[in-house]
């Protein structure tokens, strides 16, 4: 009986410690951090039916352990499809491609001009079990090999500089934090309508500065920094930054850190429906002139006065951008209606891009609150 009893533990000892036959071990993989999609152009084909040009941008282990030379290295391969575009690298590598830890994906301004190749891209990455939902999506003014180009000088891994970037969009409004899934909810939900965080390389670093708007799975414009925290606000999704208020020809900084907006249907009459932002700010005032009193409740009313009207008007130019200039609404009417409005919205939903365009009569009414002045002594 002993002798049975040690048998079966042993083979279940067997059981537990055997190992997965087709594992492929760690240093058998290169991990791609990031990935770069550019159309191709003429002299970059090497088949006449090559529409991509695809870039990997994964980390030298050996370089990062030793604390010297290059610690990324970036591979490019030219295809006529996305998929086998990442097939043709094994006929170059002696890994395999890990794609589990991409950060970001970059997006060329030719890409997302050219609706097709755009959609094509989509499909393989949404459809594929190889990448996550939640890495970083950007658009290039330009073309996205640029970026890799990028030597960063305070994170030795580009993917991580850029994604690290991104996520400074709690400090800083103007910075729009897009993850993967929620570019695939937003093109769904809309039928082809996004924004996407526009990229921008230099030598030592690259900025995350303003937005692609990209209307029916096509870019159709830019907005500048400025324009992409004022649309923060419109869509309720500001975290932390700061306004440029005025008392007496003075410049003060206004640091907002809770900033909310809430939309109310004023009325329908006849074929216009008026909407109105109602938004609502409280942060602080900590730089005026040293050995002014900014104790002043007159001074801080001014102030409050000043910012209210400053963010008013940068709100009410960014929805007029998008009615009359850009003609896409994602400036967030769409999914209220629906949602608080049904019957209104089914009103109109057949026409609502015209009616966006035309019909809607939109305010913005701001309120503001210094509830700090910084340290006093």
């Amino acid at each position: 009986m002993r002798i049975s009893k040690l048998i079966v533990i042993l083979m279940l000892c067997v059981v537990v410690l055997v190992g997965c036959w087709d594992k492929v071990e760690i240093e058998d993989r290169i991990f791609v951090l990031g990935i770069g999609i550019d159309k191709a152009k003429e002299e970059e084909k090497a088949q006449p039916t090559d529409r991509y040009v695809i870039n990997f941008a994964s980390p030298i282990v050996g370089a990062l352990k030793d604390g010297g030379g290059e610690t990324f290295s970036v591979d490019k391969t030219v295809s006529s499809i996305f998929t086998f575009g990442l097939n043709q690298m094994y006929e170059r590598i002696d890994k395999k491609l890990s794609f589990q830890h991409t950060r970001i994906l970059i997006f060329g301004e030719d890409m997302l001009k050219d609706e097709r190749l755009f959609k094509e891209v989509l499909d393989a990455v949404g459809r594929s079990h190889e990448f996550h939902r939640n890495m970083y999506v950007f658009a290039v003014p330009g073309r996205a090999d640029e970026v890799f180009k990028v030597k960063p000088k305070y994170n030795k891994l580009l993917a991580s500089y850029v994604a690290g970037i991104a996520e400074n969009n709690l400090y800083q409004s103007s910075i729009y934090k897009m993850p993967a899934y929620q570019m695939y909810d937003n093109l769904i939900n809309s039928e082809g309508d996004t924004i996407i965080p526009s990229l921008r390389a230099s030598k030592e670093e690259a900025k995350v500065s303003g937005l692609g708007v990209i209307k029916d799975y096509k870019l159709v414009g830019y907005l500048n920094d400025m324009d992409s925290e004022t649309l923060n606000w419109l869509n309720n999704t500001a975290s932390g930054g700061v306004i440029e208020g005025k008392y007496n020809d003075i410049l003060i900084p206004y640091k907002y850190n809770d900033f909310n907006t809430n939309m109310v249907l004023d009325k329908v009459d006849g074929d216009k429906i008026y909407l109105t932002y109602n938004m609502v700010a409280e942060g602080s005032v900590e730089e005026y002139i040293w050995g002014e009193n900014l104790m002043e409740q007159a001074l801080l009313d001014t102030l409050e006065k000043n910012i209210e009207t400053r963010i008013e008007e940068r709100g009410k130019s960014v929805v007029d951008k998008f009615q009359k200039e850009l003609k896409v609404d994602l400036v967030g009417i769409a999914p209220y209606l629906r949602k608080h409005h049904p019957q209104v919205y089914s009103s109109i939903e057949k026409d609502y891009e015209n009616f966006f365009q035309n019909n809607m009569v939109i305010k913005i009414k701001a309120e503001v609150s210094i509830r700090r002045v910084g340290t006093i002594e």
